[in-house]
């Protein structure tokens, strides 16, 4: 009797051993995760940083030219073509594997560095060159940075779809720190030698795209890797299963559809396999922007609030003009110094999916966001204030709300039960096309109130 007791005990044991075993391996990755959230955080960091580069080097690439209005041209160009990029991955690359877009853009990225290099070598050398073509020439670049940004970024927002949805986190805190670097490399190349070129930045960090390449394929290699073992070890277990007719093997049969395609959608969730992807068109499009249009206009909303603040009314805070800032070490670097603060709220946002993931009310951050907008609108027309570390709070909780809402949306799309798992890549797809809206309708109010509103500025 006691026998019996035992192997009962022993039993249940087992039996419960297996369930805390099978919900373990919800994540079939976890042996692997700090590996693979680093990898996502180097890839979305190598990703972004040009783009950021560019931004916060646009200052000095107008006073090369003696003229500060160009300014706004810069994002405008980073931006303006973007659409078209998404479209093109939309349309025609959606169904090319990861790993031939990944490698494709790293050739892509190098380019643009070293072309930038060369565009800023050829100003510097020629005296009589013409300021015209010379402002054309820097802007080649900008639009390169612009649109490899955001095909990778369409592209591996959508790759993260096949890891459990928690690893978005990874690539969301790296876009964020781009940011930070960017703005941290830009500022201390100016506070070491106001007069230092840039140019020799691009040419110095133009190798990290070999390590755009590898953070990519490290992640490639982990899931594939990881995934044939588990496909083998199930397909065993299911051989197994069959051989000693298992009483207990749960009938799939009489499962509603649903439950079914429950169990399909896990199934893909394993593979990197592109095939499926919906392509964007005129049938698609609707269906998935039905699917996804709370994400979609929130990060509309955000993106235009938060550019037109940053790249318009920031530059012309003219702040450590109206106070007496006599040796204070950010004075001669205000703009960089803003943007800095923008992008550390940005990377803090961005990295904490345990905050924002639980965030239901997406709508609040633009409320709050709309506030900050109309106080930097005043602040870059009138001057309400003369205290450095409010504006520095404004713009560091500008980024926490931007980052907030991308971080939010992105992880919400992955999550959404609603879209079906084919649509999802070509949700974020949309999302970024509309953000690429957002950025250009902000960069055109940029120019206009600079030639109106903010003329005399």
């Amino acid at each position: 009797m006691n026998e019996q007791t035992d192997i009962s005990i022993k039993s249940d044991t087992h039996i419960n051993t297996e369930v805390d075993s099978e919900s373990n391996k919800s994540d079939p990755y976890i042996s692997k995760k700090k590996l693979i959230y680093c990898c996502f955080i180097f890839l979305a960091l190598f990703n972004n940083l040009g783009y950021v580069l560019i931004v916060t080097s646009s200052q000095q690439f107008a006073n090369k030219l003696d003229d500060d209005k160009l300014i706004a041209f810069y994002p405008l160009a980073l931006i303006i073509l973007n659409s078209i990029s998404v479209f093109i991955n939309s349309k025609f690359c959606i169904t090319v594997s990861y790993f031939k877009r990944a490698l494709g853009l790293s050739c892509y990225f190098f380019f643009g560095y070293f072309f930038l290099f060369i565009a800023l070598t050829i100003i510097d050398n020629s005296k009589n060159f013409n300021k015209k073509s010379a402002f054309l020439l820097t802007l080649i670049p900008a639009v390169i940075m612009g649109t490899g940004e955001e095909f990778g970024e369409a592209t591996f927002v959508g790759y993260t779809r096949t890891f459990p949805g928690e690893y978005v986190s990874g690539w969301s805190s790296g876009t964020g720190f781009a940011g930070v670097v960017g703005a941290s490399l830009s500022l201390l190349f100016k506070l070491i030698n106001e007069k230092y070129d840039l140019k020799y930045l691009y040419l110095i960090i133009s190798p990290i795209t070999i390590l755009y390449f590898f953070s990519f394929y490290t992640t490639f290699r982990i899931k594939k890797s990881i995934d044939e073992k588990n496909k083998l070890a199930a397909e065993n277990t299911e051989k197994y299963n069959v051989e000693v007719k298992v009483i207990t093997k749960p009938n799939y049969t009489d499962l509603s559809e649903s439950q079914n395609d429950s169990i399909q959608s896990k199934e893909k969730l394993t593979s990197t396999d592109v095939s499926k992807n919906k392509k964007i068109s005129i049938k698609n499009f609707p269906i998935v922007f039905r699917y996804g249009k709370r994400y979609i206009l929130n990060l509309f909303c955000i993106y235009y609030l938060g550019y037109t603040v940053c790249y318009g009314f920031c530059e012309r805070a003219n702040l450590f003009g109206r106070i007496d800032s006599k040796g204070m070490f950010f004075e001669k670097a205000q703009y960089e110094t803003f943007l800095l603060s923008f992008q550390m709220g940005i990377f803090i946002s961005r990295s904490s999916l345990f905050i924002f993931k639980h965030l239901t009310f997406i709508e609040l951050l633009n409320i709050l966001q709309t506030f900050n907008f109309f106080f930097w609108l005043f602040e870059a027309k009138f001057g309400i204030t003369t205290n450095q570390w409010i504006c520095f709070l404004f713009l560091f909780l500008l980024g926490i709300c931007g980052g907030g809402v991308y971080l939010a949306c992105y992880y919400s799309i992955l999550k959404d039960n609603k879209i079906p798992p084919e649509y999802k890549e070509l949700c974020i797809n949309i999302c970024n096309i509309f953000v690429d809206a957002a950025i250009l309708l902000s960069s055109i109010t940029c120019i206009i109130l600079d030639n109106t509103y903010m003329k005399k500025k």
